[in-house]
């Protein structure tokens, strides 16, 4: 009896020792799969909360100028009206790019407006503008902080485009570089002076950072993307041309400006198509014609000889019979 009963204990020992570990990896399993559809949920909601920046595509024509000023709004704050892909985005943007266009302004001075803007959003939350005020701001907290040039307490510092100029913006790995019609405005020195710059960035800062986030944002935007968009008070009263954005090797990535022409001219602008050559134009070269070729042209009608014939004969009797009267003899009387 003691014997069976030592049997029993021994094989339900045997029983639960084959169990445990199974009992163990479905638990390790079970564990596993829970870490997994946490991280999972985790991700999609990061992925809900950063939805990107959606580029609207309206009915896109090429322009030589666009109007800044224009928006639909009357109160609050206005929404973009020439928006774009940023053109930078992917490129190699390590050794510098070169922002130019000619501004020329209408109306008053906005220096907290934008005459163009980069923005990205997730990792690469920021932008990058520059104002009708000449002010270059930078603002992205994973990429180094903020800079603000040519700014004391949200006031206009310096305008150096004036009635009208070429601007240049050279961004590089070690600061930044303003110019006007060729002539240097500031650069990133501007930052040590407390009356004209503020920001995390010094003037001996690595400015690295601001041409990678550059590589990343996701919009590009004319007259909109500062952080100020109020209606009736933050427009850029400019006529913004000769655009030409590109990198440090003179690569050009952007240099043709485009405009949604139904939206512009719903909003009262006018879209001025650039100019085209059209197969109608005449080229001197093109133009094979003989000089001097008289059998080129055919001429219809009556000829003239006949009556110049007859003209020239009355002309001659009457030179014949003048000649005649005057050699004759004359007879007079006698007193």
């Amino acid at each position: 009896m003691k014997k069976k009963i030592l049997t029993m204990l021994l094989v339900g020992a045997i029983a639960v020792m084959n169990v445990l570990p199974v009992m163990a990896t479905e638990a390790e399993v079970t564990e596993e799969t829970t870490e997994v559809a946490t991280e999972t949920a985790e991700t999609e909601a990061v992925v809900e909360e950063v939805p990107g920046i959606v580029i609207p595509k309206g009915n896109m024509v090429d322009v030589e100028v666009i109007d800044l000023s224009l928006h639909s709004e009357k109160t609050g704050d206005f929404t973009a009206v020439y928006a774009y892909e940023n053109p930078f985005k992917g490129k190699d943007t390590s050794k510098g790019v070169v922002l130019e266009f000619y501004a020329k302004p209408t109306w008053e001075v906005h220096e907290l407006g934008t005459i163009f803007s980069f923005m990205g959003s997730g990792a690469y939350d920021g932008r990058l503008y520059f104002t009708p005020g000449s002010y270059l701001g930078f603002n992205s907290p994973g990429f180094g902080g903020y800079y603000d040039a040519n700014l004391y307490n949200y006031l206009l510092v310096t305008d150096y485009i004036k009635d009208g100029a070429l601007m240049r913006i050279e961004l590089t790995p070690s600061g930044f570089a303003v110019y006007a019609d060729d002539v240097l405005c500031y650069d990133q020195s501007i930052l040590s002076n407390p009356e004209a710059g503020a920001g995390d960035y010094k003037e001996d800062s690595d400015f690295s950072p601001v041409l990678t986030w550059l590589a990343g944002a996701e919009a590009m935007y004319f007259g909109y993307g500062s952080w100020w968009n109020a209606a009736s008070s933050n427009e850029a009263n400019i006529d913004l041309s000769k655009v030409s954005f590109r990198l440090a090797d003179g690569t050009v990535v952007y240099d043709q400006l485009k405009a949604d022409k139904d939206l512009v001219e719903s909003l009262g602008g006018s879209v001025e198509a650039k100019a085209e050559e059209t197969s109608a134009e005449i080229k001197l070269a093109d133009v094979e014609v003989e000089l001097f070729d008289i059998n080129s042209v055919e001429y219809e009608g009556t000829s003239s000889l006949p009556m110049m014939i007859v003209a020239v004969a009355v002309v001659a009797i009457l030179a014949i019979v003048v000649v005649i009267a005057s050699c004759k003899p004359r007879v007079y009387d006698e007193i």
